[in-house]
Parts: C-alpha cells; structure tokens; sequence
C-alpha cells in the first residue's frame, strides 16, 4: 500500500495550468512517486504524494525530491513547502 502524504506549496503568484502541468511533470521525472488530488488555487498548489508500494514514505522524503525537481525547474517562486 502506498503512504500518501499532503504537499502545499505556497508561491508568489503562479498560472494554473502552468503548475498542473508542473505537478504531472514531478509525478514523471520520479517514476516511482504517485501523485493526487491537484489542486492550484490562487498562489497555493497542494496535492497528494507517495512512492509506489511504500507504506514507510517519511515527509522528507518527499520534500527532497519535490525540492530537487525545484532546483531542476522553477516554474513558479516558492515562498512556503510543507509536507505532512
């Protein structure tokens, strides 16, 4: 079973489609990571994310990648990332 834990990412102004297509885009760099329920609303993006088969996935975990695909493509300013 796959360990879904809540990202919000709050920016300093970003396009909608922009950053749905940014989302997809880290659930296809990281072939194991699973993402769901997107949602970009104003300058908050959040959604849900996991590593295929893993129930042990620590919050960590995810922000390292989420941050490393930031340093690969910074679509967007990040002012605040939590992963809970």
């Amino acid at each position: 079973m796959t360990k879904m834990l809540t990202v919000n990412i709050d920016t300093s102004g970003v396009d909608s489609s922009e950053a749905q297509e940014w989302v997809n885009e880290l659930a296809n760099v990281y072939a194991d990571m699973e993402i769901e329920d997107v949602n970009v609303s104003g300058n908050k993006i959040s959604f849900k994310a996991g590593f295929s088969g893993m129930d042990d996935t620590e919050p960590d975990d995810i922000k390292m990648k989420i941050e490393e695909y930031l340093t690969m493509n910074e679509a967007f300013q990040v002012k605040d990332l939590s992963v809970r």
